[in-house]
């Protein structure tokens, strides 16, 4: 970490001076992540503020519940973070800092603008988190057709590498490595909440690229062929693969969101594992915990 140096190579036998490197670590080496976690470890909110902080790698988001008719407390959580930052020469980016409003209620209620470093944050409709996109309504139509051309853009390559004679196998490999996993990525936050339409532009893309690598046969046949779900049905899988590890670790980061164990003095053929609570809105019951829960709620005992 001490006494290092660095100089530029041009070509064979051309090099720039050599530099003294003061600071910072080799790039690509594992001890550079290692270094920026240790660093923003400490950066939390105060329990009195009653938020949430999620912090990946140079992410942060910060995020807060307002009762109706109380005060937000945006402000402060946008003060902590940006006193953090400066007391630990951690540059905070301004510009990139926005603020996303999610209310379904009629009146809406207004809030003081949030500043940051004396610059007001822009009030955005959406915005991207970890690559997803949120939506103040809480809708999947902006995402949906954000991956999906995506998707349709990589398919260029596919017909490439078609041109070029690649085997089958090899032409489903690349299908499944570089443009479903595109379609596929955060499944469980947006899966059971999809319309049927959107649903249906996910497929459309597996059935595309399907039809380039074999022209003459239809989207079922091309299917068995390949040995691949369909988008739907692979999404149904992580969901559960998802759900599973939920419930069967009490460590996980999503095992506090789980409903009340349900606790029946009753013995009956059919037995519920959790206290579903009642909801109001087809959102609420369309969130992937609630029908996670709701699809293995119930196991069913044989009694011989």
């Amino acid at each position: 970490m001490t006494d290092r140096s660095q100089r530029i190579k041009l070509a064979d036998g051309w090099f720039s001076e050599w530099g003294s490197v003061p600071s910072g670590v080799p790039q690509g080496r594992k001890l550079g992540p290692w270094l920026f976690l240790v660093l923003i470890n400490d950066l939390n909110l105060s329990h009195n503020l009653n938020a949430q902080l999620w912090k990946y790698v140079d992410d942060t988001t910060t995020s807060e519940v307002v009762v109706k008719g109380s005060d937000s407390n945006a402000q402060q959580l946008a003060d902590r973070v940006a006193r953090w930052s400066s007391d630990n020469r951690v540059k905070l980016h301004s510009d990139k800092c926005k603020e996303l409003r999610i209310s379904f209620a009629r009146n809406q209620q207004e809030f003081q603008p949030i500043l940051v470093n004396g610059q007001e944050l822009e009030v955005v409709q959406s915005t991207k988190l970890l690559g997803v996109t949120l939506t103040c309504n809480l809708s999947w139509n902006e995402y949906i057709n954000d991956i999906v051309k995506k998707a349709l853009k990589r398919l260029y390559f596919l017909v490439q590498l078609k041109r070029a004679k690649l085997p089958c196998k090899d032409l489903v490999l690349f299908y499944i490595t570089c443009i479903r996993s595109i379609l596929t990525y955060a499944v469980p936050v947006f899966h059971y909440a999809l319309p049927m339409y959107l649903q249906r532009e996910l497929e459309r893309v597996q059935e595309r690229a399907l039809s380039i690598i074999w022209a003459g046969l239809d989207y079922k046949e091309s299917l068995d062929v390949a040995g691949i779900p369909t988008i739907v049905s692979y999404n149904e899988g992580i969901c559960n693969s998802t759900f599973t590890s939920i419930i069967s670790n009490r460590e996980h980061r999503l095992n506090s969101f789980l409903p009340a164990i349900n606790h029946n003095p009753y013995s009956s053929r059919e037995h519920r594992r959790f206290a579903i609570p009642k909801w109001r809105t087809n959102r609420f019951r369309n969130s992937f915990i609630m029908s996670s829960c709701i699809k293995n709620n119930v196991s069913t005992s044989t009694k011989l």
